[in-house]
């Protein structure tokens, strides 16, 4: 029985590795930068804060705007 196991082991572990191997892996990865390289330039956006406060309900809160990026 405990050869059994041993071979189980062995077998399952095999599996794992082909399924992790690279020849899967790049193809993925190779799609993904085939479509960054069509896809256009996005300017990205962030959240910065306002100069004033909002309230509402007695409690303050900082209001925020969406602005593109500066690098």
């Amino acid at each position: 029985m405990n050869k059994m196991k041993k071979t189980a082991f062995a077998v399952c572990a095999g599996m794992v590795v082909f399924g992790m191997s690279g020849c899967a892996s790049m193809q993925v990865a190779s799609l993904v930068n085939a479509d960054a390289a069509r896809a256009p330039v996005v300017e990205q956006k962030v959240s910065r804060a306002l100069p004033g406060y909002g309230s509402m309900g007695g409690y303050r809160y900082r209001r925020f705007a969406v602005v593109a990026a500066t690098s």
